[in-house]
C-alpha cells in the first residue's frame, strides 16, 4: 500500500474530506438530538414519540436518496455530486441554526411548527450525507488494487472514523452548555474544507491519468441513461448470490442498530442524566469502530469469514447487554465501546466481499441500493422501537434497558444464523 501512495497522494486529501464528512455529520446529527430532547421539548410529555418521528423521517430520507445516489453518481460525475451534496448540507445546516436560535424565545405552542421545519432540513442534510458514500467507494475502487481494496478501505473507515470519534464529544460537551448554535457553526466550516479537498482530489486524480473524467456521458457504460443504470443496480442487488446470503445479517443488524440508536440517547438523556456522557458514548463507539478497523486486515487474513462473522457477534450480543444493564454513564461508555469494537472488526470484510460480489462499474450503483435498503428497514423498525419502549413493562427494568436487550437477543439470532447457515464457509473476504 505504500507504493500506492506514491502515485497517488489523494488518499491522503480523500482520508481528510472523509474525516470532515463524519464530523460534519455526527456533530450535527448529536446536537440535534440532544436539542430536541433537552432544550425543544424539555417538559413534553411522550418527548420519545417526537425522537421516534424524528429518526423514522431522517431513516425515509436516506432510503429515498440511497436508491438514486449511486447511479445518479456516476451519471453526473461522482465528483460534481459530492460538491453539490456538500453545498447543500451546508444550505440546510444554516437554516437549523437559524431555527435553533429563535426556539428559544419560541412559545410552547409553536415548537412544533420549528420541530417540522427541523425535520424538513435534516431530510435534506440526510439525503446529501448518503450521496457521500458510494460516489467515494466507486471511486476508490477504481483507482485501488483488488489485493490492496482491504487496507485501504479500513484506513479510509479509521479516518473518518475519527471524525465520528469527535463530532459525538464536541455536541455532548456543547450541548451540557446549551452552546447549539456555535457548535453547528463549525459543521459549515467542516463541509467548506470538503469542497476544497474533493476539488484537490480531482484534479491531481485526472492530471495523472488515475481518473479519466467525471464526465458520464465520456463513459459508455452510463450512456444507456440514469434510470436504466439504477435498474442494473438494483437488479443485480436482488440475483447476486452473495447478497442473498448475506442479506439476513443487514436485516437483523439493521433492526438491532435503530433499537440501540433509538434508546442510547433515552438512556442517557432519561435515566443516567447525561447529555456530555451521551456525547462521549457515541465517541467511545466511533474509538472502537477505528480501531477495530485498524486490525480488520490483520485478523481477516488469520480466519475465514464466517468464523469472524460468527465470534464478532456472540462479543457484540454480550456487549450490548452489558450496555442495557449499566448503572452508570461510565460503564455505559465502556459498553458502547467494546459493542462497536467489535462488530467493526468484520465490517471491512464484510464491504470487501460486497464489493468483489459485482463488476466494478457497479460497485457505487450496489452500495446505494444495499443502503437504501437498510434505510427502509429503519424508517419501518423506529415506531416499531417506539411502540414497544411505550409498552414495555419489565420489573426493575428500564423501558430503555428493555429496548437494548431486545437488540441483543437479535444479534443471538445471528449467532445461530452464523452456526447453521453453511453457505457462509464458502464466501471468502479476498
Amino acid at each position: 500500500m505504500t507504493n500506492l501512495f506514491k502515485p497517488y497522494r489523494g488518499y491522503l486529501r480523500l482520508a481528510a474530506s472523509d474525516f470532515l464528512s463524519n464530523y460534519a455529520t455526527t456533530l450535527a446529527s448529536t446536537t440535534i438530538q440532544l436539542w430536541l430532547l433537552n432544550s425543544l421539548f424539555i417538559g413534553f410529555q411522550q418527548s420519545s414519540h417526537y425522537l421516534s418521528l424524528y429518526l423514522t423521517l431522517t431513516a425515509i430520507s436516506e432510503l429515498v436518496a440511497g436508491l438514486f445516489s449511486g447511479a445518479l453518481a456516476e451519471h453526473v460525475g461522482i465528483f460534481r455530486t459530492t460538491v453539490a451534496a456538500c453545498l447543500a448540507r451546508m444550505i440546510a445546516g444554516l437554516c437549523i441554526i437559524a431555527i435553533v436560535s429563535v426556539s428559544f424565545s419560541t412559545p410552547s405552542a409553536n415548537k412544533l411548527l420549528l420541530f417540522w421545519c427541523v425535520c424538513i432540513l435534516v431530510m435534506v442534510t440526510t439525503a446529501c450525507d448518503t450521496f457521500y458514500f458510494p460516489a467515494i467507494t466507486s471511486f476508490v475502487n477504481r483507482v485501488t488494487k483488488n489485493d490492496d481494496l482491504i487496507n485501504v478501505l479500513s484506513l479510509l473507515r479509521f479516518t473518518s472514523l475519527m471524525g465520528t470519534l469527535v463530532g459525538p464529544a464536541v455536541a455532548g460537551f456543547a450541548s451540557s452548555k446549551y452552546l447549539y448554535i456555535p457548535i453547528l457553526f463549525t459543521e459549515t466550516i467542516a463541509l467548506a474544507g470538503i469542497i476544497i479537498f474533493i476539488y484537490f482530489i480531482y484534479k491531481h486524480a485526472v492530471r495523472t491519468g488515475i481518473y479519466t473524467s467525471d464526465v458520464a456521458d465520456e463513459n459508455p457504460e452510463y450512456s444507456q441513461g440514469f434510470l436504466a443504470t439504477w435498474a442494473r443496480g438494483m437488479a443485480t442487488f436482488v440475483k447476486n448470490q452473495t447478497y442473498r446470503t448475506l442479506a439476513p445479517f443487514a436485516i437483523l443488524e439493521a433492526i438491532a442498530s435503530t433499537g440501540i440508536s433509538f434508546a442510547g440517547v433515552l438512556l442517557f438523556s432519561m435515566v443516567l442524566h447525561s447529555a456530555e456522557g451521551y456525547g462521549w458514548y457515541l465517541s467511545a463507539m466511533s474509538l472502537g469502530y477505528a480501531l477495530s478497523y485498524l486490525i480488520a486486515p490483520k485478523v481477516s487474513s488469520k480466519m475465514s469469514f464466517s468464523m469472524l462473522l460468527t465470534l464478532s457477534h456472540i462479543l457484540v450480543t454480550l456487549s450490548i447487554i452489558g450496555l442495557a444493564l449499566a448503572p452508570n454513564a461510565i460503564a455505559a461508555v465502556v459498553f458502547g465501546f467494546l459493542f462497536a469494537f467489535f462488530q467493526g472488526v468484520v465490517n471491512p470484510p464484510f464491504q470487501t466481499v460486497f464489493i468483489h460480489a459485482v463488476d466494478d462499474n457497479l460497485v457505487g450503483q450496489v452500495m446505494s441500493v444495499f443502503i437504501s435498503v437498510v434505510a427502509a428497514i429503519g424508517a419501518v423498525s423506529y415506531p416499531l422501537w417506539d411502540y414497544a419502549y411505550s409498552h414495555m413493562t419489565i420489573p426493575s427494568l428500564h423501558a430503555e434497558s428493555g429496548i437494548i436487550v431486545i437488540a441483543a437477543l437479535i444479534h443471538f439470532i445471528l449467532v445461530l444464523i452464523c452456526i447453521f447457515d453453511k453457505r457462509l464457509r464458502s464466501i471468502k473476504a479476498e
